[in-house]
Order: structure tokens, then C-alpha cells, then sequence
């Protein structure tokens, strides 16, 4: 559907319910891509079970997407171990995986730190290396890098998500250069207006997003006193 074709799935329901639903084109809009949200949200949670990444969101991922790494400062300091961060691009919605390009020394390095513009340098001999971040759930980020079998090191460090920041955990061995992200990003805006756009989510989802905004519409009690047959709820 384009976005307009939506627009019309969304009012003909109404119509044919015999219900004035007194919403004005952008509100309609308002609902359908909140329940484009909705249905990305309920796609990765499939992935987050099973660890495939269906087709449905492939249009959505970011590859490789390039951050320069950033000192976090004494505050991210735990057990001795402190952190450099990536600053996540604002169109992200979920992260998949990381990467991290890291400069290290199996003896132990020697940092130097710009407070002002939170850079870390090292002097003396290292080497430099592209590792896997391991992402850890916020609630168990402080266990790990407790524990001496899941802690943080230089072949895996131990990282966090944390609003639009990877918080990823160093210690005496390296410093992060650069992270190295793949993301889903936050689908584009669907409207009939200048800025907009149609639904960039594969074909076989746009019916869904326009019944599951109507539900939405529905559920939130904006037809109170208004009576639906059965046949014309919508699907949940």
C-alpha cells in the first residue's frame, strides 16, 4: 500500500462501521506509524528468541555504521575497570551486534587521557585488533565484570547499551578506537506530506500496521458509547 492507500484502509473501517472516528489526516497518521513501531517491536522480539533475522526486517538494518570511540570518564569506573563509549546514531531502535576496533598490549599499556575531549592515547608498543563486543543486559552488566570468568578483556570486551550509548568496559590491557555498529534503525515516517514517505516495511505487514492502528484507536477508548458488532472489531 502507499501511504495513502493506508490512510484509506485505516477510514474506510470506520465507515464501514458506520462510525465517525473525527480524526484529521495527521492524527490518522499518528496511529498508523505508531503501529508501525509496534509491529517492529513485536518482529525483533522474534529475533531476540531465535536469533534469525527475518526478511521483514532487513530493509531496517544498519551495517558497520562507524563511531569513534569516546573516553566515559571516572564515573563508568567499576572494580578498577573503566569504559569508552560509542554515541548511537539517533535513527537507532535495536542493536545486533558490535564490534570494536581495539589497541592492546598483553603487558599492560600506558594511557593518557584528554579529559576536555574524552580521548584516550596510548604510548609505547601496542596492537591493534577488530573484536566482537559482547552486549550484556543492563541488569547484569555489574555481575559480569565482577565475575573472573565473564569479565571484560581484549579478545571480547563487555559492553552495555545504555539510551543512545554502548558503554564498553577496558582494562589495563587496551582502549577502544572505534566501534563498529549493526543496528535496526527506527523505520521512516509514513504520510501524504512533503517530509514523508510510504511504508518502507515489506508489503505483506502494511495491512497489519493499519489494523493494528485501528485497534490501537479503539482500545484507547476514543469510540466510548459507540457500539461494535463482532464482525467488526478489530483484530488485536
Amino acid at each position: 500500500m502507499t501511504a495513502r492507500e493506508m490512510q484509506i484502509a485505516f477510514e474506510s473501517w470506520f465507515e464501514h462501521a458506520s462510525v465517525d472516528h473525527g480524526l484529521i489526516s495527521d492524527e490518522v497518521f499518528r496511529y498508523i506509524n505508531e503501529a508501525q513501531d509496534i509491529v517492529v517491536d513485536q518482529i525483533f522480539a522474534k529475533f531476540e528468541q531465535d536469533q534469525i533475522l527475518v526478511d521483514d526486517l532487513r530493509v531496517l538494518v544498519e551495517k558497520d555504521a562507524e563511531v569513534d570511540a569516546l573516553y566515559a570518564g571516572g564515573d563508568s569506573a567499576i572494580n578498577g575497570l573503566v569504559a569508552d563509549y560509542a554515541t548511537i546514531p539517533t535513527n537507532y531502535r535495536f542493536m545486533i551486534s558490535a564490534r570494536s576496533e581495539i589497541k592492546y598490549n598483553r603487558l599492560g599499556i600506558t594511557v593518557a587521557t584528554d579529559v576536555k575531549d574524552a580521548i584516550r592515547t596510548i604510548s609505547g608498543s601496542f596492537t591493534t585488533s577488530v573484536v566482537p563486543v559482547r552486549i550484556a543486559q543492563s541488569d547484569d552488566i555489574h555481575r559480569l565484570l565482577l565475575d573472573p570468568f565473564n569479565r571484560t578483556r581484549f579478545r571480547e570486551p563487555l559492553g552495555v547499551v545504555n539510551g543512545l550509548r554502548l558503554l564498553v568496559h577496558t582494562d589495563s590491557l587496551f582502549i577502544c578506537e572505534r566501534f563498529l555498529l549493526n543496528y535496526i534503525r527506527t523505520p521512516d515516517q509514513v504520510s501524504i506530506d512533503g517530509s514523508g514517505t510510504d511504508c518502507e516495511l515489506p508489503a505483506h505487514l502494511h495491512r497489519v500496521i493499519v489494523d493494528t492502528a485501528i485497534d490501537r484507536f479503539v482500545q484507547r477508548g476514543s469510540l466510548i458509547g459507540k457500539t461494535l458488532s463482532p464482525q467488526l472489531q478489530p483484530e488485536s
